[in-house]
């Protein structure tokens, strides 16, 4: 490995100084923030907007399964209404709490 000599390591430091500066710019300018601030809200909007998707979907299933399968709207007033059929007999258990 050969040993960094004293122009070679000013050209490193000169280097590091204009990247520290072009960073700092970058950092506080305006624009830049703006833009950066900008890119994470449109971020955010995209994940709300495919979870509105995906629950849009989820409804439209349901609404499906209501309107066209009766046993779904049986399943769904038994276990929501607690109603029993006519002759059924309820059996109903104690847990230990």
């Amino acid at each position: 490995m050969r040993k960094l000599t004293k122009r070679m390591m000013k050209k490193v430091k000169i280097r590091y100084i204009i990247f520290g500066g072009i960073l700092l710019i970058l950092t506080f300018d305006k624009d830049n923030r703006t833009l950066v601030r900008h890119f994470f809200e449109q971020k955010k909007l995209n994940e709300s907007i495919e979870n509105a998707k995906r629950q849009n979907k989820l409804i439209k299933e349901r609404t499906y399964y209501l309107e066209n399968e009766p046993s779904h709207l049986e399943r769904i007033v038994r276990s929501e209404l607690s109603v029993i059929a006519p002759g059924e007999i309820e059996y109903r258990f104690q847990t230990k709490e």
